[in-house]
């Protein structure tokens, strides 16, 4: 076995969880992994973040499920949304180049990053209790997860925040991590066209390589992600979450 990338195992395990606890993707720290530290194309390390997702948010979806965290109405509800704008964001993928996708991908990071952070802070009382399903939003959220492989928790998690039917914090997480499972299957296999494949086919050596490491450590850290998130205060978690989409927007920008 070759051991080139073996640091992506204890990696894994770091970005799996944090992504888990925040409800976020982890394509939001991946994909600078492979596109600046193991310097893949941008469309295979978009894909590649998809595919790794499935694996660690799969884990993450198995302990929700034990803790009983995922709020199936809310579930229901987004995916009604969020896989038709998955899919049509990952059709599009074929017509646009990899460097503005990723320009795309940093500057969404930052500005949400900084738009939940101000919020978060200057936030005096809890919003209301609400009903609504935000179709809209759900619906962007798809299409950005099949463009840029990130962007769905973001505009999920604030949306269902205050829903009615959802009692703790990390309820909201853990439907969140099922929804977002879900979608990156979506948008992984709706990416599979004929010159994509061959793409992937060329590198698969490389792919495999990494994967070996990535796979176990994801699964391993979609275990300890839910358990951090289960008695943190809603507040700071969003402070924690905004930072991290921060730091991650500036990572990106400073290595392109």
């Amino acid at each position: 076995m070759d051991l080139t990338y073996w640091y992506l195992f204890p990696l894994g395990i770091i970005i799996s969880a944090v992504a888990m606890s925040a409800g976020i993707s982890g394509a939001n720290f991946w994909i600078p992994v492979y596109l600046f530290i193991l310097k893949l194309d941008p469309l295979i390390s978009f894909w590649l973040a998809l595919l790794t997702m499935v694996f660690g948010f799969g884990s993450g979806v198995i302990r929700n499920l034990y803790q009983h965290t995922v709020n199936w109405y809310i579930v229901k509800k987004y995916l009604i949304a969020t896989i038709p704008g998955a899919i049509i964001g990952s059709i599009l993928t074929s017509y646009i180049g990899g460097k503005i996708l990723v320009l795309i991908f940093g500057f969404f990071v930052f500005v949400y990053g900084t738009y939940l952070l101000i919020t978060a802070i200057s936030s005096k009382k809890e919003p209301q209790k609400h009903s609504r399903i935000f179709w809209e939003l759900g619906f962007a959220a798809g299409f950005l997860k099949g463009l840029i492989a990130t962007g769905l928790g973001k505009l999920i998690v604030p949306c269902i925040w205050n829903h009615e039917k959802i009692k703790h914090p990390s309820d909201v997480i853990g439907s969140t991590v099922v929804i977002i499972f879900i979608v990156d299957i979506v948008a992984a296999l709706t990416r599979m066209n004929p010159v994509f494949v061959g793409a992937l086919i060329e590198n698969w050596s490389t792919l495999f390589d990494v994967m070996i490491f990535v796979i176990p450590s994801v699964l391993i850290g979609g275990q300890l992600g839910p358990k951090v998130i289960r008695n943190v205060n809603a507040k700071w978690l969003r402070i924690y979450i905004s930072l991290m989409l921060i730091f991650v927007s500036f990572l990106i920008m400073y290595l392109m």
